[in-house]
């Protein structure tokens, strides 16, 4: 009888144990009455993809995170290529989404000055635990202005920034080594303009677009001031060496040795010669190429099997010829903001959390088992080739992702291998291009945790200015590069460049006095 006794109180003992458990699983919150939130996407413009406020992966988002809470999920597509501008006009007229997020830091500046933008440390205190553990102190600080939480920056997972790319069957058809030096990069141009190794109508030796800022590893090669305050506070057109830079991008505009047009091509027009084959190379993010989407090896592959685009670590330093510097980005990815006119700010934040769920993260970033990927004997999921409704419109689902850019997991010593695997077909070339990128790091990013006022009234009329002035004096007649050069550099300099480059000294000088 006392066995039997026993064996009831331990049964009751583990039931309320179970009970006990059960009730701290607490349910999500959830509205009364429903809600709308509005999230902003990327439209990447790729080839063949989904409409990215209407598919498999946003219906799926609506089932497990706006279900459970009331909450209708409406995805507002911003074109990749007009972030700024299709922001800028949405933030004016009250219509931007209950989260939106950008690149550009004085963006963020500027909202906040103007009033635009809420402050989150209390709602991150009460709905935003899982964002303050994923993140942490150290990239949430990213998103400070004037001792506020402003924004929640995205974490970089990979801070590699961009590549230089030849294709690698033309230097073998020519007997060229993939350069390792400036000149042996010129070298190969030339003889890929004059033998035409492709047999291509309309050749690019090397093709560019209307962004020169672009190339930053051939740049950096060329400075010789490149301590942190420098980098952090003076504009790059100022530093000592850019004179070199822009006469060599000169030099290759004039002897045809890149993209006759590029400077009408705001539409990835250089991106797709390389895809259609008729391009020796060009300049993009360091895995680029081998990326799912928009696919341009692959696309490439399609019709020339034996077609294969390096990754290229030919520029020397002119301060230590055995250094390649390159261009790293801050740990921070895109800043992700909430509107002052956010009619629910705290679904917003609730739904960043969600996103930080490493079971929610897992799923968005490799789908189902099986249908979107298996696993390799360590346990880290290998992407499949999927091609019907449920398939990834940006590499690693990025665009939903909002505060992860690039492959999260949870062992760091597979990370590299997890990132590979998002490549498919192109697994293999991943860790080669991934090595060449991160060769002799340099940080070229800063963050001030103050509002920069000249530099968020500046910025954006700026940043465009420099494109235009590095065109100009890019296809200028040689004679006239560094002239045509300096005057719109002094132009650039007297429209708030000398402002936002005291405003950042300054700054600079107080954070490290």
């Amino acid at each position: 009888m006392k066995r039997m006794v026993s064996l009831v109180l331990c049964l009751m003992m583990c039931l309320s144990l179970l009970s006990f458990a059960a009730a701290e699983e607490v349910a999500p919150f959830r509205y009364d009455q429903p809600i709308t939130l509005k999230v902003a996407v990327f439209d990447r413009g790729a080839t063949g993809q989904t409409p990215v406020d209407n598919n498999w992966w946003t219906d799926w988002i609506q089932k497990d995170f706006g279900d459970p809470r009331n909450i209708t999920v409406k995805f507002i597509p911003i074109p990749r290529s007009e972030e700024i501008d299709k922001l800028n006009v949405l933030m004016a007229s009250g219509d931007a989404a209950d989260i939106h997020f950008t690149y550009t830091e004085s963006v963020i500046t500027n909202y906040v000055q103007q009033g635009g933008v809420i402050e989150l440390t209390d709602l991150l205190n009460e709905y935003g635990k899982g964002i303050k553990e994923y993140l942490g102190e150290d990239l949430l600080k990213f998103g400070i202005f004037e001792g506020g939480q402003y924004a929640v920056p995205a974490k970089r997972v990979v801070l590699a920034t961009n590549g230089f790319f030849l294709r690698k069957d033309w230097l073998d058809k020519l007997g060229l080594s993939v350069p390792e030096t400036k000149e042996e990069f010129y070298n190969a141009l030339v003889a890929f303009r004059d033998q035409n190794p492709g047999n291509v109508e309309n050749l690019v030796p090397y093709a560019f677009n209307y962004d020169l800022t672009t190339h930053n590893h051939l740049m950096l090669s060329y400075i010789s001031s490149l301590d942190a305050k420098t980098l952090a506070t003076v504009p790059d057109i100022l530093w000592d060496g850019y004179d070199d830079y822009v006469l060599f991008l000169n030099k290759l505009y004039n002897e045809g040795l890149v993209s006759p047009d590029f400077a009408l091509d705001n539409n990835e027009t250089h991106t797709k010669a390389v895809a259609a084959g008729q391009a020796g190379g060009y300049t993009y993010n360091y895995d680029h190429p081998i990326r799912v989407s928009p696919g341009i090896l692959g696309t490439l592959n399609a019709f020339e099997p034996e077609a294969d685009l390096v990754s290229v670590n030919a520029f020397e330093s002119v301060t230590d010829p055995a250094k390649y510097y390159h261009a790293m980005y801050a740990p921070n990815g895109i800043f992700n903001f909430i509107p002052v006119y956010a009619k629910n700010p705290e679904a917003a934040v609730m739904y960043l959390d969600w996103l930080t769920d490493l079971d929610t993260l897992y799923f968005l970033q490799n789908g189902e088992e099986g249908k979107h990927h298996e696993l390799d004997e360590e346990g880290v999921p290998i992407l499949l080739d999927v091609t019907d409704e449920t398939k990834f419109d940006s590499m690693q689902n990025i665009d939903y992702t909002l505060l992860t850019n690039g492959q999260e997991f949870s062992d760091p010593s597979l990370l590299i291998k997890a990132q590979s695997y998002s490549y498919q077909n192109y697994a293999d070339k991943f860790e080669a291009m991934f090595d060449v990128a991160a060769i002799d790091p340099l940080v070229t990013n800063f963050h001030f945790d103050v509002i920069l006022t000249a530099d968020a009234q500046y910025n954006t009329s700026l940043t465009a200015f420099k494109r235009e002035l590095l065109t100009k004096a890019t296809m200028a007649a040689p004679e006239d590069c560094l002239k045509v050069f300096h005057e719109l550099r002094d132009q650039y300099m007297r429209d708030g460049g000398q402002a936002v480059m005291e405003e950042k000294i300054a700054a600079w000088d107080n954070m490290y006095k």
